[in-house]
């Protein structure tokens, strides 16, 4: 595997998997994850055929939003799977609008039927997924395959991702996204001094209480309204 590139930098460590950035013998940069999959399961993926299968399934799986598999081979702790490095934010660290909210939805949408019966190997995590401004301005998201789930399952003779409902999942992220776009940022009320008061003094009983303005109460509970409506569509969808 060394021969093939060289790995650097830690980019995340799981019981199930590390991930790496790595550079090619062309210079080109790379991501490298290497799975740590149980005795047992290496065990069973070492039968005649069975990782071989995984693989050729695997690096079938090509899509517009779905990370391709460059290369991929075994390794003792479990196999290892190279795709394209890309400087990309993750979704958790983006900031998305109601409009990125359902581009995001309908990605999702395609994606997994396209996936078919194998949708429930996906990767739903926000921090793995990658998204990017295309020209015109919109929202586009990478996904990728739970590569320790996909040759776990092959090992254990499932179809991957079995029993796993990602259609559910990819509702409760949309949902969570919608709400956390509702979380306006708090702002601190500014209030007039009033030196040389006691406490006790009756001037703070009769000072006037700070009020908001009546725009931005309702800038307020419109954001909150359109919101709720959101994710009641995606829900519904």
């Amino acid at each position: 595997m060394t021969s093939l590139f060289q790995t650097q930098d830690l980019i995340e460590e799981t019981s199930s998997a590390s991930v790496h950035r790595a550079v090619g013998k062309d210079g080109s940069a790379l991501c490298l994850t290497q799975t740590r999959l149980k005795p047992e399961v290496r065990e069973a993926l070492m039968k005649p055929g069975v990782f071989e299968g995984a693989l050729a399934k695997l690096r079938s799986l090509k899509f517009e939003y779905l990370q391709v598999v460059m290369d991929a081979g075994m390794e003792e702790s479990g196999p290892w799977v190279i795709n394209q490095w890309l400087d990309a934010k993750a979704l958790s660290e983006c900031s998305a609008s109601e409009k990125d909210l359902q581009n995001l939805a309908k990605q999702l949408q395609e994606l997994l039927g396209y996936l078919g019966e194998f949708a429930g190997a996906v990767d739903l995590k926000e921090k793995h997924i990658l998204t990017m401004r295309v020209v015109d301005g919109r929202l586009a998201c990478l996904f990728q395959i739970d590569y320790s789930r996909w040759f776990s399952d092959c090992a254990a003779g499932r179809i991957p991702g079995e029993g796993r409902s990602a259609r559910s999942e990819a509702r409760e992220l949309i949902k969570g996204l919608a709400i956390r776009q509702l979380q306006l940022p708090k702002v601190e009320r500014k209030k007039d001094h009033i030196p040389f008061v006691d406490e006790r003094s009756p001037a703070l009983t009769s000072y006037p209480s700070y009020r908001e303005p009546w725009l931005g109460r309702v800038m307020f509970w419109g954001t909150v309204i359109v919101g709720l409506l959101v994710i009641v569509w995606f829900t519904v969808k």
